[in-house]
């Protein structure tokens, strides 16, 4: 759940950080600013992959309830 969180925070950051290079040029930003672009552009990658795995997983378990439901509901358990 906190990854969709800081997915979020670090898209926001790397617009802004993006913002700041290009309005100082690429050529002419400072070596720092860059790195710290890149830092962030490899946050969001990160966070990215962990929310597709949260999301898989809080898939699983909707499909496990469903299944079991499923099952209890077939087998007259519950009616």
């Amino acid at each position: 759940m906190m990854s969709i969180i800081h997915f979020i925070s670090a898209s926001r950051r790397l617009k802004e950080s993006e913002k700041t290079v290009m309005m100082m040029g690429d050529s002419e930003a400072p070596q720092m600013l860059q790195a710290q672009k890149d830092f962030i552009k490899l946050e969001k990658d990160y966070y990215h992959e962990e929310m597709n795995i949260f999301f898989a997983y809080c898939s699983l378990f909707v499909l496990s309830l469903v299944f079991i439901f499923g099952m209890l509901v077939y087998f007259k358990v519950i009616t």
